[in-house]
């Protein structure tokens, strides 16, 4: 059983709506096309993926040309209560992952549950299928640095490695990486 762990194409920011309801952009569809198409996805038997429209689009555009059905999981959602700060939005996250939450932000341990939970419910349920999980880069990184013990400056600069998309290959049995993710 593998876990493909991938991170959302890229957005197009709108001011006027929240950002767990932004879409991806034109580079972020093009990008997520491009991803689809690379060799990886043989193996894979299905997609869960969070609630937001980015996620969903994202899994979309793997599942399409892979004929790979698609599940919706409300707890891959992204880290309640953060907001987009330009050109303040990575410290905020460093900050968040050494465990100094934002004020408003969804506490550190609550997500990391709420999101292990989530995930090694889906491990479950397809013990010896791989599938994907579609979600959100902090949203991973919490997973992982969860699961593999990662300190503050590990589950940072596991952050700060994910590309938009990206996707990661990972054994949740022997807790280690098939691809890692910017590979």
């Amino acid at each position: 059983m593998l876990l493909y762990l991938i991170r959302h194409s890229a957005v197009a920011p709108d001011p006027n709506l929240p950002g767990p309801q932004w879409h991806l952009s034109p580079e972020g569809r093009e990008a997520a096309d491009a991803l689809a198409h690379e060799p990886v996805w043989k193996e894979l038997r299905g997609i869960h993926t969070s609630v937001e429209p980015k996620t969903v689009a994202t899994a979309q555009r793997i599942a399409a040309p892979n004929e790979l059905p698609i599940r919706i999981e409300r707890d891959l959602r992204e880290v309640e209560g953060r907001a987009w700060v330009e050109g303040g939005y990575a410290n905020l996250v460093r900050d968040y992952l050494a465990g100094e939450a934002p004020v408003g932000w969804e506490p550190l341990a609550a997500a990391k549950a709420r999101v292990r939970a989530c995930i090694e419910g889906i491990v479950e349920r397809h013990a010896d299928l791989s599938v994907g999980i579609v979600s959100h880069g902090i949203v991973l990184t919490l997973y992982l640095a969860d699961v593999l013990s990662l300190d503050a400056n590990a589950a940072i600069d596991l952050w700060e490695s994910i590309r938009f998309p990206d996707v990661a290959i990972f054994d949740p049995e022997n807790r280690r990486f098939e691809r890692a993710f910017g590979s």
